[in-house]
């Protein structure tokens, strides 16, 4: 089986989305008679090193940094596709780079699928000012999302959420994954990022993982981690990331006098200096109610790491309250209390091994899953 993913953005951009197919491809390669690539937007002096093809088309600049792809412009990219007879192409984006591909699917007769990883309609509204411009953007990704074959969420929130949205199509579920496992060297990795930072073993550590925007919701996060200052708890608070909205939350941890216990690290791309930040933690916090099915709470499971999220959202539908990790009321005090609660006796130990046990899923388990998904696409339209 020949299989593309497509996306309108990819390295050194970094986002779920890019995990999401570079892992998909990863694993998909391991399976028999199977060979994924994906077909991304090209990156001036950025050199691919992945185990699988990339292949990059022509793009223009745009906003934060991104490149927009151009594949309409681009007779390498036709060339690609005419040498490469794809079985099926799977676009995890419904923007330029999926009108095209819609396109080429229907004139050559191969199954195209799309997965809803984001929701758009919220970013539009913190991006573009104008109403209009964004019911002509609306308007022109759920023209595309009507257009493939099948459709695909990675949560029931956010299938909810592509209906109201306006799509009345069948809908699967396919949930995420994370290639983080739990390493042999634990205690190794521990000790070296420990080294970095001088605090008491006494005092407990929160973690959240994340890039920095604004619907992240990291003002919320903080205002909890000063209320739980106040009330007395020794704790340490690192965020992970970066984004366009950094300088603005290291304001508001410098207006509360936060700065010696809310500490920023900065991306970390390397995955064995992540996994030292989960092991180093006690609680994962994860404030966003935005994600549609956030990596990051299943990367922390894998480290046996337990989450605490606002209860209701998307990204909170693997975790069972006071199971296998904590959900809360989006409240100050609601979080508070839950996690004053859980820092007592054995309850975090319990949360931890059972958020390895329940959340931790591999990519090799997904892989197999979409893969049985795109063999009953292929199947149905041969019928």
């Amino acid at each position: 089986m020949r299989i593309l993913e497509v996306l309108d953005t990819y390295y050194p951009k970094f986002d779920g989305p890019t995990m999401v197919i570079t892992n998909y491809c990863k694993s998909l390669n391991k399976i028999e008679n199977v060979k994924a690539e994906v077909c991304v937007p090209h990156f001036p002096d950025y050199v691919d090193d992945q185990p699988f093809g990339v292949f990059r088309t022509t793009s223009v600049k745009g906003l934060e940094g991104y490149y927009f792809p151009t594949p309409d412009c681009d007779v390498k990219l036709k060339k690609f596709l005419d040498e490469n007879k794809f079985d099926v192409i799977h676009c995890h984006s419904p923007f330029t780079m999926c009108k095209y591909f819609i396109k080429y699917a229907k004139k050559n007769d191969i199954p195209i699928i799309y997965t809803f990883h984001t929701k758009f309609k919220e970013d539009f509204d913190r991006v573009l000012k104008l109403n209009l411009s964004k019911k002509i953007v609306m308007n022109y990704i759920m023209k595309n999302i009507n257009s493939v074959d099948k459709v695909l969420t990675v949560s029931n929130g956010a299938a909810d959420c592509l209906r109201e949205y306006g799509y009345n199509g069948e809908i699967d579920v396919i949930r995420n994954g994370t290639d983080l496992i739990y390493p042999e060297n634990a205690d190794e990795l521990l000790a070296a990022v420990k080294s970095k930072y001088n605090f008491d073993e006494d005092c407990k550590v929160f973690l959240s993982v994340c890039r920095v925007v604004e619907n992240k919701k990291l003002d919320f996060a903080v205002k909890k981690k000063k209320k739980l200052f106040d009330s007395g708890v020794k704790f340490k608070y690192f965020i992970v990331g970066e984004g366009p909205y950094l300088d603005a939350i290291k304001e508001k941890v410098r207006a509360l006098g936060l700065e010696d216990v809310v500490l920023f690290t900065g991306k970390v791309i390397d995955r064995h200096e992540l996994s030292s930040y989960y092991l180093m933690a006690d609680l994962f916090i994860f404030p966003s109610t935005f994600d549609t099915a956030s990596l990051s709470p299943i990367e922390a499971a894998a480290l046996k790491l337990p989450s605490i999220l606002t209860e209701g959202c998307s990204s909170a539908e693997i975790i069972t309250d006071g199971v296998n990790g904590l959900l809360a009321k989006e409240d100050v005090d609601a979080w508070c209390e839950k996690i004053i609660s859980a820092l007592g006796g054995d309850k975090l130990k319990v949360l931890s091994k059972n958020a390895y046990e329940q959340v931790y899923k591999t990519w090799d388990e997904i892989a197999l899953e979409i893969y049985s998904y795109y063999q009953k696409v292929l199947e149905n339209k041969n019928k």
